[in-house]
């Protein structure tokens, strides 16, 4: 996978603190040059991580260590009022700008024209991308983002109100997860912990990926939290 550096003036630097755990998906609404243009362009005050092309080529604009402008989300959900209004539960608890915890792709196309589906050449390489974020996260900040649609989401899920076709109905989110996870080496739980993974697995305490690997803080309040909902009788 080859991917082209091109600097954006549109970001800032570092995340004040918090860890990407997220990857939001965008359309362009426009050819590949001419979204380059716009999000490198200062006056537009926005921009994104990455961008794919129709034929596959990937465009780097902000550095994963820093914080894109791509989801026209802020500190103040009093004057965007946007917190509230996501789908997504984890974006709504934690109420700051979601740009500080994503990793943003736009997608070359026009909703209009594609609702999302993406070319084969731009499927592969969105889902070599998105493997290559998924390796980044880990090396720079030793957190897994696991492969589920509770974080490989829409801009839609963010700020429905705003952008609710972004990035459309036939973007396929469940494709590039099942080829992701597919191509993970299998790695099975030890056989004394065997019964009480797949009883996780089975109650959605965990996504049933990486059973070896080290859990963050972030990850174990969590599963705390999934696991006092579990015993409330509330759906995960």
């Amino acid at each position: 996978m080859n991917i082209i550096k091109r600097n954006s003036p549109n970001h800032n630097v570092g995340r004040n603190g918090t860890i990407p755990d997220m990857i939001v998906c965008h359309i362009s609404e426009g050819s590949f040059d001419s979204a380059l243009l716009w999000l490198t362009n200062p006056q537009s005050r926005v921009s994104a991580h990455f961008v794919v092309a129709r034929d596959g080529r990937i465009v780097q604009l902000v550095a994963i260590e820093d914080t894109a402008w791509a989801n026209g989300t802020s500190n103040t959900p009093d004057k965007n009022s946007w917190h509230g209004h996501s789908t997504l539960e984890s974006v709504r608890t934690r109420a700051i700008n979601a740009n500080r915890y994503t990793i943003s792709i736009e997608h070359e196309g026009r909703q209009a024209e594609t609702n999302g589906a993406l070319t084969p050449a731009q499927l592969e390489a969105t889902i070599q991308l998105v493997a290559h974020i998924r390796a980044e996260v880990r090396r720079i900040y030793n957190h897994e983002i696991p492969l589920n649609r509770r974080h490989l989401v829409g801009h839609n899920e963010i700020t429905p109100r705003t952008r609710p076709l972004c990035p459309g109905a036939k973007f396929p989110f469940n494709e590039i997860i099942r080829r992701l996870t597919a191509e993970v080496p299998h790695d099975p739980p030890s056989d004394f912990a065997r019964d009480a993974w797949e009883w996780a697995i089975k109650n959605r305490l965990v996504d049933g990926t990486n059973p070896k690997g080290n859990a963050t803080r972030e990850q174990m309040v969590t599963l705390l939290m999934r696991y006092d909902r579990l015993k409330q009788g509330v759906k995960n």
